[in-house]
């Protein structure tokens, strides 16, 4: 057996953390959220507001879920008006989605309620050491994938 570099309790009380922090932090989001909207289509109406219509396929991968947990979870908020979806031009197999203008609504409305949450994590950490923080957390994100250990999104 290969001896480790370090304590194993360290990378435990690493991941421990992670947890912890991400159960208290959707916990806050579902709070903040419309009844009718998860946390995780959330992410995706984050996604599509910032960075422009997508295919299914790339959400799917991005979000780290098969291409049918992506179709649904798009066919249920194609539902609720808050997404579109189109052919792709190029390729009329492929499905772009887009947020709709009630989706924009819902985001920055759901956006608004959290600011407070995110001005006080700033405000206790500092911007320069919350980026460092997000640099770090990516890493370990990627460190996770490379060895094929999923963490739970």
């Amino acid at each position: 057996m290969k001896k480790l570099l370090t304590d194993p309790s360290v990378t435990y009380r690493a991941l421990r953390l992670m947890r912890i922090i991400s159960e208290n932090a959707q916990r806050t989001l579902e709070q903040r959220l419309p009844s009718t909207l998860t946390s995780r289509q959330f992410e995706v109406l984050n996604r599509l507001y910032f960075l422009g219509e997508q295919t299914l396929s790339e959400l799917a991968t991005v979000f780290e879920v098969s291409a049918a947990s992506m179709s649904q979870m798009v066919a249920r908020l194609r539902a609720g008006g808050v997404v579109e979806t189109a052919p792709k031009s190029n390729d009329a197999r492929a499905k772009l989605v887009r947020i709709t203008e009630k989706g924009k609504g819902i985001l920055e409305s759901t956006a608004q309620l959290l600011q407070p949450d995110f001005q006080a994590v700033e405000q206790a950490l500092g911007a320069k050491r919350l980026q460092c923080l997000l640099e770090e957390l990516e890493a370990v994100h990627d460190a996770f994938s490379a060895t094929n250990l999923a963490l739970e999104d």
